[in-house]
């Protein structure tokens, strides 16, 4: 009798410790998980900052005459992004649609910088086991890029607008875009790449995926 009490009372025994060790595993993995986001975020901002310093080296070797202690810290443009801000607008032109396409671009300390130098969009459909469709191109000139800057409470971008036929779009598709930007201060081309959907319908927007 005293041995059947005990095995019934066991599984009561352990459970306080069987939940305890699952609370533990599980705090244990959040600390994981945020050690490991902070070890990435740590790595991204190195990762910046070198680019940045090799970019004031270009631009130093790039330019004649001027001392290169000036030119390396100046700060320097390290990483160029398509924002997830960018979207389709209607257009006025009839059978078009407008990729407003959000370019940022930063320094090796994740601030907003100037882009002195041209700038380039390509819009592209995948294409299962084949090489990409391009739909649609777009290029500003150096002084376009710097009228392209916009400010506002999401965080500054260059804005570039991108005719594309309505016709070439799938409604709920996804489409690549490439962005070129050729550094004058440096001679360096810095390319970024992001995605974005496309409407569901010809007169609706849709902003890109991150």
């Amino acid at each position: 009798m005293m041995r059947g009490g005990l095995l019934l009372l066991l599984p009561l025994l352990l459970l306080p410790l069987l939940v305890g060790c699952d609370g533990a595993s599980r705090r244990a993995s959040a600390r994981l998980r945020t050690e490991n986001a902070n070890l990435l975020r740590q790595v991204d901002g190195l990762e910046a900052r070198t680019r940045e310093l090799e970019a004031g080296l270009l631009a130093a070797e790039h330019s004649r005459g001027q001392p290169k202690g000036r030119l390396t810290a100046a700060p320097q443009l390290a990483t160029l992004a398509v924002s997830s801000m960018s979207g389709f607008e209607p257009s006025d032109r009839p059978g078009t649609t407008t990729l407003e396409l959000h370019v940022t671009a930063t320094d090796g300390l994740n601030r907003p910088i100037q882009l002195v130098g041209p700038l380039e969009a390509q819009v592209l459909r995948p294409v299962a086991g084949g090489t990409p469709q391009v739909v649609a191109t777009a290029m500003l000139s150096p002084a376009q890029v710097r009228d392209a800057w916009r400010g506002g409470l999401f965080g500054t971008t260059y804005l570039v607008p991108v005719p594309i036929e309505t016709a070439s779009l799938q409604p709920g598709g996804t489409l690549l875009v490439h962005v070129f930007h050729d550094n004058l201060a440096t001679g360096q081309r810095v390319e970024a790449t992001g995605s974005v959907r496309e409407p569901a319908a010809a007169n609706q927007s849709s902003t890109a995926k991150p």
